[in-house]
Formats: structure tokens, sequence, C-alpha cells
């Protein structure tokens, strides 16, 4: 998890980092997002991610490849427009239409990974927070 995050205390922009590893663990079948086959199962759509103290359910929105940058990885704004405007580009950037309307009220979940060979890519998932519940003791 990128280090401005705190799993206790959603920011408007969580982003989880992983290796895009070879065997496929991690995230390494993330580079599978721009695939058709994985565009038409639609139960793709959905994360579910668990932490000790809950279990949450995110809608994905946008999926896209794009050159190492700062922008999408962005977890503070000034205010409701600058986020606003920065979930209209996140949206705009998607390389598939999911048909998700998203707003200031919406908590995001960035999955990123390295994409291609180098280190000069990245693949990007994007979702929306759609469903949060504390985990329960036995």
């Amino acid at each position: 998890m990128d280090y401005r995050n705190n799993a206790s205390n959603l920011s408007r922009n969580t982003i989880i980092y992983g290796h895009s590893r070879l065997d496929t663990t991690m995230f390494g079948t993330l580079k599978n997002i721009l695939k058709t086959s994985w565009l038409n199962n639609k139960n793709n759509y959905i994360i579910k991610l668990s932490t000790a103290a809950e279990n949450t359910m995110w809608q994905v929105f946008s999926v896209y490849t794009i050159p190492t940058e700062n922008y999408y990885i962005t977890t503070d704004f000034n205010n409701n427009a600058e986020y606003q405007n920065w979930l209209n580009t996140m949206v705009s950037r998607s390389e598939y239409n999911f048909k998700v309307a998203v707003n200031t009220n919406d908590k995001i979940l960035t999955l990123s990974t390295c994409y291609g060979y180098g280190n000069n890519q990245r693949v990007v998932m994007q979702a929306k927070l759609i469903k949060r519940a504390e985990k329960t003791g036995d």
C-alpha cells in the first residue's frame, strides 16, 4: 500500500502496488485486464479486498496503461472540484467504458504494477468502494 494511505482510514485514493510476476502471483495477472477475455467476464468488474478489520467490495470503472507518472497516484486533493477533475481524468483514461459514474463522495482503489519490459509503463485498474463491512469476532 502507498505510504500515504492507511488501511483503517481509507483516503479518497487508496493505492496498492504489486509486482507483475511471471508466475502470476501478486499482480502477475493484472496485465490481463486489457484483454477481451477479461473484459467479457463481468465477474471481473468487482474487487474483493479484506483486511484484518473489514471486508470491502469495489466496482471497477477504469483500466489503462500509462507511462510512469504521479498524477494517477494522487491521494490528497485541495477541494471537491480538484477531486472531481481527477476522477474525470481517470475515467477518460480507461481503455474500456464500464459505464460507472464516480463522484466526490466515492472512495477509490488504485491497483498498479509494471507493464511490458522495463520500468517505464504501468498497467492500472481503478475501482470505487461499493460495500464496506466490519469483520466480527468469532
